[in-house]
């Protein structure tokens, strides 16, 4: 007979837990039996035989020990009835009777309507129509096979009317394929009716099943359990929970209780994930990450029987309904799948020293048992992730560690890793909180004390029974919570990590922008010299442009050879020396500003040369919308205050110009009426006529209403637009003349009805410097002004 590695070590410790079981039921059975024979020889009272020894020697011995007889010797009193008050604690009535075949097998998988998640899972059994024409539908040799199920591991336990789980371990005549020995554990319960001790309750765990064991678990569990939502929940990469559900139309619903855990797990050897789980695609290959595959597990609980009551379903916009309660006593049946891969597994959650009163116990237990797989395998991730991210050992040692850690390498290599390690922890997180989550809000206070009226009912004062079960239930509770605590503590180690890793990722992002400032000047430096180069390039080539251009000229054939070469020097001389003055002149800054000026003064004198043509052809354009600076030069153009004091009056004055006229190029300053204006105001909109104001050098009687007054306070009103006052050097060193700026600001006082622009400011003849006021002459009203055509001028 050959083994297997895997067999062989599932054997050994099948055994090793065995003799440990029968040495302690043998010294348990001896010490009863010495104190019955020290009490009869005493005449005390005998010591009273539990139900636990009395199974634990039925189980043990073979029955070599006539229970019955000593049970009618006269060392147990005949009026105890302990043994049965201890049995009546545990689920009584067995589960009913089943048997499948290879045969209903077959047809289950033709038949039955797979969901796509359930295709996702047994794909690979529904596309081979070889598998279902073979004799056998499970393999039958020993060793490896395709669908890995050499792989796949199980404990099935049957557990009787006083608790304690057996193990099945059917004998066969030959060596069968892993495969084969769990179909023959699943596909029958309480088949053998002559059997003394029928199963109250069936506990099947199955881990890392093929997909040809998925279909069997399909076709065997179907009728207790909804397995294609437990399809759905093993491929969906979440944590779920589904309690009792006593409303639902579908049976198998009401009857259970369903959880699933979904996390990580690291891939461990000669393993692979399932073709539906998640997995890292480079597993083994990469130096960044850590080999990891989403794992998940379902643990759910289905209660045979009779419904024991009723609740009603009560809702303002639905009907009424009647959903089912089942006893938690009822007969039972736990499922276990777990899809990971890797060697973790806990496989002592479940053993025959143990003893369950009911069902949700060895759920419950179960569940902790998988709470604490959990653990273990995150716990392992977190070191593995925070060996990635460890300093070498040499690091405070040597500089070339440190260097590698601090500047980052052409591939990338701890940017990858940290943002990997940082986003993973992350994740793990998230699972975590989930699980945790999901756990406290299905099972709340009223389920453990028993005050829910739906998730097993039934507290302490309804009888022994539900007292020694909430007892045990509160004990459960508090192994259930430590777990929970040990995920938290996990989830707290892989904040801190993550803290960690993002100092880390930002210390190697400050060393590397460093690295990359020093070689931005490098190349900075490099790019100067090579414009230096270019520059230098340019310059001989300009050097010998001008000597191309003359050479070319007089090299050609229509030209004299026998010419003097004097017109020659005299062009070369002429055309060179201006040519190198100038790119030498450009080379410099102060050359490219003088250069720059007088272009521009070059322009504006064309620009005064074509608006004199225009004038003299009878064309005035329009400049008030863009001024001509000034061309005199700067020291000629300051004023005194009294120049710009009257230059601002006079200006606001220009304001109210009927500029409506558009056709008015060159309005004739005569005058038409002469009125002084008395308001210190101005009121253009009260002068309806059309009128000429003269300002003159006479003061007024009132000097309030005088025109001195009134400059003044055109004066403020313009100081107040241009924030200057006095003299206007603040102005001209930008190019543009005291009055240039005043008439830009005079189209835009406020109160004015119309927006003219200035069209002449002249300083009155025969008037001296002391004789400081300007006359000005403005046409007010609307249309109001003079038109000079081909006939002369005339009054519009």
């Amino acid at each position: 007979m050959a083994l297997d590695a895997a067999t062989a070590r599932e054997m050994i410790q099948k055994l090793a837990e065995d003799r440990a079981s029968y040495l302690e039921t043998l010294a348990r059975a001896h010490d009863v039996l010495a104190k019955a024979l020290e009490a009869s020889a005493t005449g005390k009272s005998p010591p009273k035989l539990t139900s636990e020894a009395v199974s634990a020697v039925r189980r043990n011995t073979n029955h070599t020990i006539d229970l019955e007889s000593l049970k009618k010797s006269s060392t147990f009193s005949p009026d105890d009835s302990e043994t049965d008050d201890n049995e009546s604690m545990f689920v009584q009535d067995p589960l009913p009777k089943e048997e499948y075949d290879e045969a209903g097998f077959r047809q289950h998988i033709r038949e039955y309507k797979w969901t796509p998640n359930d295709q996702e899972i047994v794909g690979s059994v529904l596309a081979n129509d070889q598998l279902l024409q073979r004799t056998t539908v499970f393999p039958v040799t020993l060793g490896p096979v395709d669908d890995r199920s050499h792989l796949s591991h199980y404990s099935i336990f049957d557990v009787g009317n006083d608790g304690a789980p057996l193990e099945i371990q059917r004998a066969t005549d030959k060596p069968v394929s892993r495969a084969q020995v769990i179909w023959n554990n699943i596909k029958s319960i309480n088949a053998d009716e002559n059997r003394s001790r029928q199963a109250v309750g069936r506990i099947t765990i199955v881990r890392e099943p093929s997909p040809l064991l998925f279909a069997a678990l399909h076709y065997t569990q179907n009728a207790h359990f909804d397995m294609d939502e437990i399809f759905s929940m093993l491929v969906e990469d979440k944590t779920t929970a589904f309690a009792h559900r006593p409303f639902s139309s579908d049976q198998r619903q009401q009857r259970t209780f369903v959880f699933t855990l979904d996390y990580f797990t690291i891939i461990g050897d000669e393993c692979e994930p399932e073709t539906w789980q998640k997995s890292d695609e480079e597993a083994g290959s990469s130096q960044s990450q850590v080999p990891l595959s989403r794992c998940s597990s379902v643990v759910a609980l289905s209660l045979s029987g009779p419904p024991a009551r009723h609740v009603k379903y009560k809702a303002r916009r639905a009907e009424q309904k009647l959903g089912y309660i089942f006893d938690p006593f009822a007969p039972w049946r736990v499922l276990s799948i777990q899809s990971y891969p890797d060697w973790k597994h806990s496989v002592d959650a479940h053993d025959s020293t143990r003893h369950y009163v009911n069902g949700p116990e060895a759920f419950l237990i179960t569940l902790r048992a998988e709470f604490k797989d959990a653990q273990k395998r995150l716990n392992e991730v977190y070191n593995r992730i925070a060996d990635l991210v460890r300093m070498p050992s040499n690091f405070m040692f040597s500089s070339a560690a440190r260097d590698r850690l601090l500047f980052e390498d052409e591939d990338f290599t701890f940017s990858r890793r940290y943002f990997w390690a940082h986003q993973s922890l992350g994740i793990m997180n998230e699972d975590m909180q989930q699980m945790i989550l999901m756990y406290r809000k299905v099972f709340t206070g009223s389920v453990w004390d028993g005050s829910s009226k739906i998730i097993w009912p039934g507290d302490e004062s309804v009888s022994s029974r539900y007292a020694n079960w909430r007892k045990r239930m509160r004990i459960l509770r508090a192994d259930i919570e430590n777990e929970l605590q040990g995920l938290e503590e996990i989830a707290n180690r892989n904040t801190e990590k993550m803290k960690e890793i993002k100092g880390l990722r930002d210390n190697l992002f400050s060393g590397t922008s460093v690295l990359e400032s020093r070689r931005s000047v490098d190349q900075a430096i490099i790019t100067v010299q090579q414009g230096h180069n270019i520059k230098l390039l340019t310059l001989v080539t300009i050097f010998f442009l001008p000597l191309t251009f003359v050479t070319s000229v007089f090299g050609m054939t229509n030209m004299n050879p026998d010419d003097s070469f004097h017109p020659f020097g005299i062009v070369t001389t002429v055309v060179c020396l201006p040519t190198y003055m100038l790119i030498g002149s450009l080379n410099t800054t102060s050359g490219v500003h003088f250069w720059r000026r007088k272009t521009k003064q070059f322009f504006s004198f064309i620009g005064r040369i074509f608006d004199k043509i225009l004038s003299f052809f009878g064309y005035l354009p329009d400049t008030s919308s863009n001024p001509q600076p000034d061309p005199r030069p700067l020291h000629q153009r300051s004023q005194s205050t009294r120049e710009g004091m009257a230059a601002r009056g006079s200006l606001a004055g220009l304001a109210t110009t009927a500029s409506n006229s558009a056709f008015d190029r060159r309005p004739t300053l005569s005058p038409h009426s002469t009125k002084n204006v008395s308001s210190p105001r101005m009121q253009p909109h009260a002068l309806t006529s059309a009128s000429t104001v003269h300002f003159d050098d006479e003061k007024p009687e009132d000097e309030d209403t005088g025109p001195k007054h009134l400059i003044r306070n055109l004066a403020r009103g313009a100081h107040r637009n241009t924030g200057s006052w006095g003299t206007m050097n603040g102005h001209q060193e930008h190019g543009v003349s005291a009055v240039d700026h005043q008439q830009r600001q005079a189209t835009f006082l406020p109160g004015s009805p119309i927006v003219g622009s200035p069209t002449s400011l002249r300083r009155a003849e025969g008037e001296g410097e002391s004789e400081g006021w300007v006359k000005r002459v403005l046409t007010w009203g609307s249309g109001a002004g003079k038109k000079r055509g081909k006939d002369g001028e005339r009054e519009v």
